[in-house]
Order: structure tokens, then C-alpha cells, then sequence
């Protein structure tokens, strides 16, 4: 038997001061060591090499030490850039000892160390990209290639071009002048991928932000200086080094380094600040032309022409992408997913013009969800929400791929079927009513909800000759199924006179009676609680939900006849104090008894209320 573990987390038991200030020990830590880095004369080399990697290592400490005093969800992103601010180190010394030595030419094991430092925090800002955005995000994808194709042109132009081009350079040199401009944009396209991503800008990301471009900044300070010959150690560029090092360990430090690996809500939308960035991205290469022609060069101009076509290509892809980004928004409901209403009508006159040339049909069922506004009084709007997800939800599953499933108004919603038969739309109609009043409908933890849906249905041909005469016809039908008693089927026909064909049969009370005698009802249960001295205070939409369970119970439906006097007060009985207050049933009971409420017309069906 393995013995239980009773060793507190080290992060839980890391005293809370110490792990908040970290960063900021760090930071006036490495503070003196990079200005002695400049104080010191540049006739002690040693000293200033000392110092400077000092600061470049440190870093690195910082950032175990980081690891192990929060303990990061994901260690592994900062354990790269650990090692990877190693290698950086590690060249450092590398060419300090060889410039002390009287060395030349730049020591290749520098450049090997440096160059795996690309490698250990491109794989890094990989492994944080993809569990900050675990989902495929296109736009996101296009603008960071967008940025990365500029800063390529900027880099060839300025940088790689004229090193390779420049004569007397050895073939090591013009590939390593190809290389680390290759791998700076490569880490600055996984940065910039990080920088647009969405969720809360954290102080680690900022600061791990910070050290990247302070990097590659002083990388192509470097570039620039050594090819005009004036770079010389201590000068600028070492400052942005460092400062870009001290950001790396205070982020490492930081608290919230352990959450930055958190996946985030990703922002896909046009910001200002992005369309400012991707302007600035997309005018780099115009402006090269233009360098290039003031240098009276045409060295790059192929170079320039074609990222040109490459950023115009993903400018417009972006574009495309937000074209459809805001159409799938006017098409589709919020709430439920479902087309809207202009989407349906759209598609109905495509389908009429198609109907006329081809002779085919189409079909409209209008859907309206039976005593929805007891719903919300009773239970509110948000359960009143998810009824209609849910019936939106059994809408889709129920109907072919290629119907059009739409929210039509508030509590209603529309079918349009293509290359229906006119002759099977009810059974069609009766199957969709079917799928939805089948099962309740769960609005919380343990109350479901019996939901029924009347049906107004027409075709066209031979049913009407334009879509306008179609809407017409199904509205007219879905009223007459309301008149009849609600939860039924109303085929409609403008071309005959009379009322609509009822799918279904009992007799029927006008709805709107039982409603007026559930409001009567409630009012006489409220008067008869107010008049108890002791009884405590009852919502009034807790006696409505009394009285409109008793009026489902008692009413006959289609299919369902109503339960007699004695079952319904046995189901009362049984939600008593479980579904509805039970000095709400109490006193309906009391009043039931005396016929004082609870007096029924024939008519159609509300809301079932069922609990566990």
C-alpha cells in the first residue's frame, strides 16, 4: 500500500513576499554590474567581459530560479529560454577569450552558440504560442506573416544585401550574414504572433515582449554598424542587450509567469492598434523601392517586387477573411446559432426564382413555442434562453443540411425545406412539432420543462405564387393553430376560402380564456396568502407557476387527456416544497377545495412543468 504524500507544495510554502518581489531584486541586482560594464576602462577587457556576462548569465539563473519558486503550469517554455539564454552566455565568453587573445576574425564557436540560441527560443515562444492558442486561428496566422514579410524586405535590404554584395567578405561571413537575419525574423514572427494574441496582457508577457524586441533591435543595430565599420564594444547596442536581459529575468521572476501559458480568448478582429502595425508592415516594401532608388541601386528590386505580391496576396486573404467574418455575424443569431431572419428571406427569393425556372417547390414552416411568456415569468429569462437554444438545437437535428433553419422573432422560429412535396408538409411539420414536444426541456439542475410548439406550414406551388404570398400563408396557418388550441399543425392555402386544414383533432377553448382565468386564479391564491398573518411572504410568480402547473394537469391536449381532480392534487402535492413553495400549493389546495380556483375550459396546452 503506497504511503500518502503529506509534502506541501514548495510554491505554497515560498513565502508570499519573496515570490512577489523577486523580479524586482533581480532587476536593481543586475543594475550595477551592466553600468560597471560602461564605468570600466577599455583597457580592462577582462573586467568589462566579466561584467557584461554577469548580466547575460545571471538571466539565465534568474529564470530557474523562476521556474522553481512559482512553479509554471507549462516549465518547459521557460527551461528553453533558459538554455537558450546559455548558449547566448556561453558565446559571450566565447568572444571575449578569443578578442583577448588577439583574434581577427569572429570565433566560430560563438556563432555556434549564438545561433542555437535562435533554436532554443524560437522552440520557446512555439510551445507558449500553442498552448496560449490551442485552436487554429487563421486571421491571426495571416497578420503575423504579414509583419514577418515586411521585416524580411526591411532586413534584406538593409542588412543581408549589402553584406553579400560587398567585396571582400569570406563565404562564412556572407552565410552568416544570410542566417541571422533569417532567424531574427523568424523569432520575431512567432513575437508578433504572441504580441496579437488575445486574454489579459500579463506583467510576464510584457516583459518577455520586451526582451525580444530589445534583441533584435540591438541585433540589427549590430548588423547596421558593423557593416558601415564604426561597431566598437560599450557602445549602444550593448546597452540595449542588457537591458533587453534584465527584462528576460524579471519575467521569469514575475508571479504572473505561471499563467502565461494559460490558454486565452484569441482576438481575430481589425483593432486599431492592428491595423496600425499591419500598415506599417505592408508600406515597408514600397519604401525599400524608394531607399533603393535614392542608393541608385537595383540590387533588391526583384527581391522587393515579389514580397510585394506576397503582402498584396495576404492583404487581401485578410480581407476576404473579414468579409465573412462579418457576414456569418449578420447571418446568424446570437443567441441560438440559427440564420436570421433576412438570411431567410434572402434565400427565399433565390429559391422562388429557382422554383419558376426549374418547376420545382419549396416549403416555410413557421414555428411558434406554445405559453413561452409563462416560461419567463415563471422561471425568467435565462431559462427562457436556453428553452430556445434547445429547441434551435432538436430544429437542426431534425431537419436535412440543406434546409434553412432560422430565428424568425422572439419565440419563433422557421423552417425553409427546398424540393418538398406538397402533399407529405404536414407529416413533415407533425415530425418537427413531434421532436420538440417529446422531451422536456431542462432550464436548471432539476427542473425540466414540457415545451410544445404550434406549426403554421405552406408551399409554393401550389400553395402560393411568391415568397411574400408563402409568408403569408404559413403566418395565417400558425395563427389558426393558435385559435385551435395551440400544439397542432395548420396546413395553409390562399387559394381556397375557409379555414386552414388542422392537423389533429379534440375539441379546443380559445387559449386566451385560460390564460385570463390563470391571472385570476393567481390574484385570488396572492389575496388568500395576504390574508394569513402568519404566512410568509410568496413571490407572485411562484403562485403563477402553482396555477399554470394545475391548468396543464387539468386541460385536455392532443394526444394527452387531462388528469383528474384527484391526480393533479397528488402531483402538486409531490413538488410541494421541491418545485413550487409549498405555501403556494398549501394555499391553492385550500382554494381548490372550495371551487374558488381551479375551474378548467376545454383548451389547448401550457408549459408541462416536471421535476426530480
Amino acid at each position: 500500500m503506497k504511503r500518502q504524500n503529506n509534502r506541501p507544495d514548495r510554491a505554497a510554502v515560498t513565502p508570499t513576499r519573496a515570490r512577489s518581489w523577486a523580479w524586482i531584486a533581480w532587476s536593481l541586482a543586475a543594475v550595477p554590474p551592466a553600468i560597471g560594464y560602461f564605468a570600466a576602462p577599455e583597457t580592462d577587457a577582462t573586467a568589462r567581459a566579466v561584467l557584461y556576462c554577469l548580466v547575460s548569465a545571471g538571466s539565465a539563473v534568474a529564470l530557474a530560479v523562476g521556474v522553481r519558486l512559482h512553479r509554471p503550469r507549462v516549465s518547459s517554455i521557460w527551461w528553453l529560454l533558459a538554455l537558450g539564454q546559455v548558449m547566448y552566455s556561453g558565446g559571450d565568453v566565447a568572444y571575449f577569450l578569443a578578442a583577448a587573445q588577439g583574434e581577427s576574425s569572429y570565433p566560430l564557436l560563438a556563432n555556434v552558440l549564438y545561433l542555437a540560441q535562435y533554436v532554443f527560443v524560437g522552440a520557446a515562444l512555439v510551445v507558449l504560442n500553442r498552448r496560449r492558442a490551442p485552436k487554429r486561428n487563421t486571421a491571426a496566422l495571416i497578420d503575423t506573416a504579414i509583419v514577418a514579410v515586411g521585416a524580411a524586405v526591411l532586413w534584406w535590404v538593409l542588412l543581408v544585401a549589402p553584406m553579400v554584395t560587398v567585396p571582400g567578405v569570406s563565404a562564412q561571413d556572407r552565410l552568416l550574414a544570410t542566417v541571422y537575419p533569417v532567424m531574427d525574423v523568424c523569432v520575431l514572427a512567432a513575437a508578433i504572433r504572441l504580441l496579437l494574441g488575445g486574454g489579459v496582457r500579463q506583467a510576464a508577457q510584457h516583459l518577455l515582449l520586451g526582451f525580444l524586441g530589445l534583441t533584435l533591435l540591438g541585433d540589427a543595430a549590430y548588423g547596421v554598424l558593423t557593416l558601415a565599420g564604426s561597431f566598437t564594444d560599450g557602445g549602444w547596442p550593448d546597452a540595449v542587450w542588457l537591458l533587453g536581459y534584465l527584462a528576460l529575468g524579471a519575467a521569469g521572476l514575475h508571479p504572473s509567469m505561471r499563467r502565461l501559458s494559460d490558454p486565452v480568448e484569441e482576438r481575430s478582429g481589425a483593432t486599431l492598434f492592428r491595423v496600425m502595425l499591419l500598415g506599417a508592415a505592408t508600406a515597408i516594401a514600397p519604401a525599400m523601392l524608394v531607399v533603393q532608388n535614392l542608393r541608385q541601386t537595383d540590387s533588391s528590386d526583384l527581391v522587393v517586387v515579389v514580397a510585394s505580391a506576397v503582402l498584396f496576396l495576404l492583404v487581401l486573404g485578410r480581407m476576404a477573411g473579414l468579409i465573412a467574418a462579418q457576414r456569418r455575424i449578420a447571418i446568424t443569431d446570437g443567441l441560438t446559432g440559427l440564420y436570421t431572419r433576412r438570411f431567410l428571406s434572402e434565400t427565399m427569393r433565390v429559391e422562388s426564382e429557382r422554383a419558376v425556372r426549374h418547376g420545382s417547390s419549396f416549403a416555410l414552416l413557421l414555428l411558434d413555442v406554445d405559453h413561452f411568456k409563462t416560461i419567463n415569468d415563471t422561471y425568467g429569462h435565462p431559462a427562457g434562453d436556453r428553452v430556445l437554444v434547445e429547441i434551435a438545437r432538436r430544429l437542426k437535428d431534425a431537419c436535412r443540411g440543406t434546409d434553412v433553419v432560422a430565428r424568425y422573432g422572439g419565440e419563433e422560429f422557421a423552417v425553409l425545406v427546398t424540393s418538398t412535396v406538397p402533399d407529405g408538409l404536414d407529416c413533415l411539420a407533425e415530425r418537427l412539432r413531434d421532436r420538440i414536444g417529446s422531451t422536456p426541456i431542462r432550464v436548471d439542475g432539476r427542473t425540466a420543462v414540457g415545451v410544445t410548439v404550434s406549426v403554421g406550414a405552406a408551399a409554393l406551388p401550389p400553395h402560393a405564387v411568391s415568397p411574400d404570398q408563402v409568408v403569408k400563408a404559413a403566418d395565417n396557418a400558425l395563427y389558426g393553430a393558435k385559435r385551435a388550441g395551440r400544439n397542432r399543425v395548420v396546413v395553409g392555402d390562399p387559394t381556397r376560402d375557409g379555414e386552414p386544414t388542422v392537423a389533429g383533432d379534440g375539441d379546443a377553448a380559445d387559449p386566451d380564456e385560460l390564460e385570463l382565468r390563470i391571472q385570476r386564479w393567481t390574484h385570488t391564491v396572492i389575496g388568500a396568502l395576504q390574508g394569513r398573518a402568519a404566512a410568509p411572504s410568496v413571490p407572485a410568480s411562484m403562485v403563477a407557476g402553482v396555477c399554470a402547473a394545475w391548468a396543464v394537469m387539468r386541460t385536455p391536449r392532443l394526444g394527452h387527456p387531462g388528469l383528474s381532480r384527484e391526480h393533479a392534487r397528488t402531483e402538486l402535492r409531490r413538488c410541494r416544497g421541491v418545485q413550487f413553495h409549498p405555501e403556494a400549493v398549501d394555499a391553492f389546495l385550500s382554494l381548490e377545495a372550495a371551487d374558488a380556483v381551479g375551474s378548467t375550459p376545454t383548451a389547448g396546452p401550457a408549459p408541462l412543468i416536471m421535476a426530480r
